[in-house]
């Protein structure tokens, strides 16, 4: 065998396992070295990853984990913290000026939302240190609620629960000026306690049997409770969600909401209003859905077929035009929003006790 021979064999010996190797496809798959969990188990000769990670030869992993979650719980308390007292300010203040002084004193004490210890000590002279500081957290924080990411469905079902909060606004306020032999309202007990003091009352008190006129509970609440079902029909939702509608609305908006600070709530009034209510709904939606079919016409006539409409949605015909005022050029803005607001820091032990805050839903207009 000559030279040349030889070094040919040599070159188809080493090749060999080159096309092998070449054959074989090599992924290289990205590695996560910050992964704290992972719930598959290694496969034979692959590298835990958290080996790869540098903070790995100063603690262990279940160190390295139980410090991510201090730092997500320290971040979700700041979030927390900075929505329910919104933002603060710093008032510096010249004591030199003894009646400008006195004067913020007075606007801060009738905000309510300063320690009294702390206010009691802002115009203190003192000739080496004149200046003294003050801070003042907003006594509300404020979260727009926006529509912009809802359905046709649920924006019309939104719009239509705003127009009820003024109605039930509005109803309350009439009801107020009725004599307490129509309304059954205690108003001296009202005052006394407060709308928000009255309102736990009632609530923790629970549902009870009324002694209203047979008229309000099975008359006039069933109307009340087709109201709410009937809307939500015309609105698109179905039997089943309807109801739940007009459950939500006699409970959480009417019942234990605006008329809880008046009365207790009412086992009748819980059951009957929607129960009742929706019952009388579907009738009264199904009946206009013929009037439409006939292309709005009863016994011939459209303006009966649209009077008896109107009728049987009165509900409707009235959140609409509120719809109509906030779409009116009077009406420069209006917008609704949830805050937080916390008992006020400056009130005393018993005051406090009755004020511990509260969370709602506040609506805003601009003429």
């Amino acid at each position: 065998m000559n030279l040349k021979s030889i070094f040919l064999s040599l070159v188809l010996l080493t090749s060999a396992p080159m096309n092998l190797l070449a054959a074989e496809k090599i992924e290289f798959k990205p590695i996560d070295y910050f992964q704290t969990t992972s719930t598959t188990e290694l496969e034979e000769g692959q590298i835990d990853p958290w080996l790869m990670n540098p903070v790995s030869r100063f603690i262990s992993k279940e160190a390295w984990n139980e410090i991510q979650e201090d730092m997500r719980n320290e971040e979700e308390l700041k979030q927390k913290q900075a929505r329910m007292f919104g933002q603060g300010k710093v008032i510096t203040v010249d004591t030199r000026d003894q009646e400008g002084c006195h004067s913020l004193q007075a606007t801060l004490a009738r905000r309510g939302d300063v320690p009294s210890s702390e206010l009691n000590k802002l115009c203190i002279k003192d000739s080496k240190s004149p200046y003294t500081s003050i801070v003042v957290v907003d006594d509300q924080y404020r979260m727009p609620i926006s529509l912009d990411n809802l359905s046709d469905k649920q924006r019309k079902m939104v719009e239509q629960t705003r127009n009820f909060t003024a109605i039930g606004a509005a109803a309350i306020g009439l009801i107020w000026m009725l004599p307490e032999s129509v309304s059954k309202w205690d108003k001296d007990s009202i005052k006394d306690a407060g709308l928000i003091g009255k309102w736990k009352e009632n609530v923790k008190e629970g549902p009870v049997v009324d002694k209203d006129d047979w008229v309000i509970n099975y008359i006039g609440h069933p109307i009340s409770g087709a109201a709410y079902y009937t809307v939500a029909r015309h609105a698109g939702l179905t039997r089943t969600q309807s109801f739940g509608y007009s459950v939500f609305m006699s409970t959480v908006f009417w019942e234990y909401g605006f008329e809880a600070v008046a009365e207790t709530p009412s086992i009748q009034d819980l059951l009957i209003t929607p129960i009742i209510g929706s019952l009388m709904g579907e009738a009264l939606f199904q009946m206009s859905e013929k009037i439409k079919e006939n292309d709005g016409e009863l016994f011939g006539s459209k303006g009966f077929g649209g009077f008896a409409m109107a009728v049987m949605n009165p509900a409707g015909a009235m959140l609409d035009g509120i719809n109509n005022l906030f779409d009116n050029d009077i009406m420069k803005s209006s917008r609704t929003y949830l805050f937080t607001q916390p008992a006020s820091a400056g009130s005393n032990d018993q005051h406090r006790e009755n004020d511990s805050g509260f969370i709602g839903i506040g609506i805003e207009f601009k003429f």
